[in-house]
């Protein structure tokens, strides 16, 4: 009985088998193509997915640190899925980490991509397999801060030296870039400023050919800084000099001290620059002791700035070349006319005669000085005077009486001129007759 309803089961069974299985296959293609159409399997990119760097501790922990190498902490990733997954992923939902725990004796680091959903529905590419490691000791070292200006003030303003605080920056990373270092800068704007400035300054690195040195490895104690700038007001000055000692005899010192620069510019505030007109140099170097010839010499006016005051050009040393000027001096006669000649505060009651001009029309005096200030004295100009009062005293009388008596005579000559020798005169004090009267 069994057996006959076996033999009934196997016959349905095996009755048209090909058509049979040629449904099933038919069937479950077509279950395929439905489910594909309906949700594909599809791919969706992302860029620049930043490479989380894990268990940094086995490289830090040896005092050694890494750099990563060609932008490897970044990578382009692919995800492939079906379409109803891949709607719901976004950039957020993936991450790439890169394990140093698996550092490989290249010095690489494999990348492993995953989503925070559906992640075991999903494939996934990169354009990159391997994060690239620079690994190397660690250095650390100190640097003095630079603090410098840009930009120009207002007119008529200098800025003083800026002054950073702190003054110095620790920097670590990697050795050959830390030893790249040759100095770091932090510069303060002063465009336009009339008024002392304090700012807060990024610092910058440079290496000794004044390159920027930018990387994420060197880490610095600290970034920024307060930077403060006087500034100072300027004002140009004429240069002084004072001249000691005497030239040799039958020699003098020019009128004018000749000196390069003639003026300087300086700084400091204002309140102490109204009180300054010049600046005066008494340096010992400026001796016309003994000369017979023009001489330069070269003076650092620096010391000789009031308190309080300093060059607006803080390059100029303060040396200036000073030539004192020697001259010769020569000798002129001349004639002046005796209607030049006359007795100042003349006693009353009394007659004056100035007896070396009686009868004669001009009286002969020699005068000293360079050639081209005697050449210009003109003796139809020059006045010659006997100051009676001074006379009196200067022979210790109380009053006049009749008599001669010798007196000496001025002359308004030039301020650099001098009379080769001095001159008096013969004053004849007589009494006045009836008939002069």
């Amino acid at each position: 009985m069994k057996s006959n309803i076996l033999r009934k089961v196997v016959g349905i069974l095996t009755h048209n088998f090909g058509l049979k299985l040629l449904a099933v296959v038919v069937s479950c293609g077509l279950w395929f193509v439905v489910n594909s159409i309906t949700d594909p399997v599809e791919k969706k990119p992302f860029s620049n997915i930043p490479v989380e760097i894990i268990n940094e501790d086995v490289v830090t922990s040896e005092g050694k640190v890494y750099e990563i190498l060609d932008g490897t902490n970044y990578v382009n990733v692919v995800v492939m899925g079906k379409r109803s997954v891949l709607d719901n992923i976004a950039r957020d939902d993936l991450r790439a980490v890169a394990d140093m725990s698996k550092l490989t004796f290249m010095n690489t680091v494999g990348i492993e991509v995953s989503s925070a959903r559906n992640n075991s529905e999903l494939d996934f590419k990169t354009n990159i397999d391997n994060v690239k490691l620079l690994i190397e000791n660690r250095k650390s070292i100190q640097k003095s801060i630079l603090a410098s200006v840009s930009g120009e003030p207002a007119e008529g303003y200098v800025a003083e030296r800026a002054l950073a605080s702190p003054n110095v920056v620790r920097f670590s990373g990697p050795e050959s870039l830390i030893m790249e270092i040759d100095h770091v800068e932090a510069v303060a704007n002063i465009e336009g400023s009339s008024s002392d400035i304090s700012t807060s300054v990024d610092l910058k690195i440079y290496d000794a050919d004044d390159n920027e040195i930018k990387s994420n490895s060197i880490k610095m104690n600290i970034s920024t800084v307060n930077v403060s700038v006087s500034i100072l007001a300027t004002k140009e000055v004429p240069l002084e000099f004072t001249i000691q000692g005497e030239p040799e005899a039958g020699y003098i010192v020019g009128k004018d001290v000749v000196s390069v620069p003639e003026t300087v510019t300086i700084a400091g505030r204002s309140s102490v620059l109204d009180n300054v007109s010049r600046i005066t140099v008494a340096d010992p170097a400026l001796s016309a002791e003994d000369l017979t010839e023009s001489t330069t010499t070269i003076v650092n006016v620096k010391k000789y700035l009031p308190s309080g005051v300093q060059f607006a050009d803080s390059s100029f040393s303060g040396n200036v070349s000073v030539t004192i000027e020697i001259e010769k001096l020569v000798t002129k006669e001349l004639e002046i006319p005796a209607r030049n000649f006359a007795a100042g505060y003349k006693p009353e009651g009394f007659q004056i005669t100035l007896k070396e001009l009686v009868d004669k029309d001009s009286y002969v005096i020699r005068i000293s000085g360079t050639q081209a200030a005697v050449d210009v004295v003109n003796a139809e100009e020059i006045i010659g005077v006997i100051d009676m009062n001074l006379m009196l005293e200067n022979l210790g009388l109380q009053q006049w009486d009749v008599g001669n008596y010798q007196g000496d005579i001025t002359f308004n000559l030039p301020d650099n001129v001098t009379l080769a020798e001095p001159y008096k005169m013969t004053v004849e004090v007589g009494t006045i007759d009836n008939e002069t009267e």
